[in-house]
Formats: C-alpha cells, structure tokens, sequence
C-alpha cells in the first residue's frame, strides 16, 4: 500500500525541528498554541491516505513500523484501531523499566480499551466518523477517542508487540513521573463523565480515590498521635499508613508474579502508590 505523506504539525518546537521536518519533504503546519488533541486533528486534515498513522517526536519506530500496522488494521474490517503499548528506551531508568511491566504486560497480542496516540493506527473513514479527537482535554484524548471508536462504531482494538515505538520522552525520575500522571489525569474525570460513565473505566477513578481517603485518615491518625503521643495511637498510625499503601504493594505482586519480574516487585509498589497520589490530586485540577 503506498504511503502519500508524512505531516509533521509543530506546536511550538524551540529547535530545529521544523527545517528538519521540511529537508524531508514532509508537510509541515504550525499549530501553536493548541492542545494536543488540536494538534493531532491538524494533522489529519492535511492527510490524504485512506490510513492514518500517529507518532510523537519523542518516539523511534522501526523500519516495519507503516507496513505491520496497516496491514494488522486492514485485515479485518471490526477493527477500527491497532498499535502497541510504548516500549522504554533500551538504556532506561528504574523508573522506566519498571513502569514498562506494568504498561507490557499481557500476550504479545490482544484485544484493548485503548492505546496512545503516540503508537496508533486508525482509518481516515472511521476518525472523521466519530469526530476526530476532543479538542477540550489537556490529557486522555486518545483514550476518549477509543472509547468512541469501539462504542459508536463497534469496533475492536487491538494490541500487537510487532508495531514497536521506544517512547524515548517516558519519565526518568520520579519527581518527572508523578508530574506526568498528575498532567495525564487532569482531564480524566471529564472524559469518564462525557463518556456516560463506563463502568469498565471505574476502577481507575476507585483507585486515586482510595488515595485520597487514606492519605486523609493517616493525616487525621499522625496529628492525633502528636498530641497524645502514647503506643495506641503509634500503632494505629503504623497500621492506617500499612493499609493506605497495601493496594499498591499487592497489585505489584500480582503484576510481577504474572510476569516473572519478582526482582522489580519494591520498584513497581511505589510507582503505583505514587501514580495514586499524582490521579488523586489530579481529580482537582
């Protein structure tokens, strides 16, 4: 199948990235300032191929990457999106190495919610179909727009490892990686509600809720405990703390159990609590 272009919409790059973009003859548009759902509809407007393929600047695909995407998407008419989950840079954090576990796991090929528009594929036909993508959310438009996608046109997407896209712009550290889900979660909400509250979607608003209602009862525990500093109130701080990080040990557990990581089990638990945290005070953005 051949490919007509290649656009490259700037939003506001400060190097060289737009004389790079021209040397190659791609298109390239400014959209700036603009969201990134903005961002991404510019680019399909100025397309003009039946299958529309998305990157980001901070990710490498392989020389495969157009081919295996598209004929994975054409190879079945139910499907309405294909891609992969970002894989970490091959010299990664901790950080990035742990979070990959969570974000990998599964069979190398399967059936999803939804994917990152940073590694996905679409028809043009079915993008227009379902309106493109919201241009209201900081974050979590390529999860509404999957939503959308499975929902309105009863579609299936699907996750195969062989669409591969290093994601060289994951967090490293974990000051950068509470910053980013904080930033990701801020229009969490909103989509959930817009979406008329998908039950499937619940638990990942439970859990920075659980946050909240533990980080609170630790709080209301620790200043008590200050002001009548005796073992009963010790001990009850001691178990409110153990309860209020529990779920995030125990889900790391079952992460790593299932896929024989049991060496990244500490790594993984305080991803996840602090991924809690970050979604929690996200909810008040």
């Amino acid at each position: 199948m051949p490919f007509d272009r290649v656009v490259v919409v700037d939003n506001g790059s400060q190097d060289d990235s737009v004389r790079v973009a021209t040397s190659f003859d791609c298109k390239v548009a400014v959209c700036h300032p603009a969201r990134v759902g903005a961002v991404r509809n510019r680019g399909v407007q100025l397309s003009m191929g039946d299958v529309i393929a998305f990157s980001d600047s901070d990710h490498e695909v392989g020389d495969d990457w157009l081919r295996r995407g598209t004929e994975l998407l054409l190879s079945n008419r139910g499907i309405v999106a294909v891609g992969a989950h970002y894989l970490p840079p091959e010299n990664g954090t901790w950080v990035q190495k742990a979070w990959a576990i969570h974000r990998l796991r599964g069979e190398p090929h399967h059936e999803v919610d939804w994917l990152g528009a940073g590694n996905l594929f679409v028809r043009r036909e079915d993008f227009l179909a379902v309106g493109g993508f919201r241009e209201d959310l900081t974050a979590a438009e390529d999860v509404d727009l999957c939503h959308r996608l499975r929902t309105e046109l009863n579609g299936r997407i699907i996750c195969d490892d062989r669409i591969r896209s290093i994601h060289h712009g994951e967090p490293k550290t974990l000051i950068a990686f509470i910053r980013k889900e904080y930033w990701r979660g801020s229009s969490g909400v909103k989509a959930w509600i817009s979406q008329g509250f998908p039950l499937r979607d619940l638990p990942s608003l439970i859990w920075p809720l659980w946050h909240i209602l533990g980080g609170v009862v630790f709080a209301i525990v620790s200043i008590a405990a200050i002001f009548w500093t005796d073992v009963t109130w010790g001990a009850i701080g001691a178990m409110s703390f153990l309860a209020w990080v529990l779920p995030a040990f125990l889900l790391s557990v079952r992460t790593c159990l299932a896929e024989r990581r049991i060496a990244s089990m500490p790594a993984l638990a305080i991803l996840y609590f602090f991924y809690g945290l970050a979604r929690a005070v996200a909810l008040f953005k």
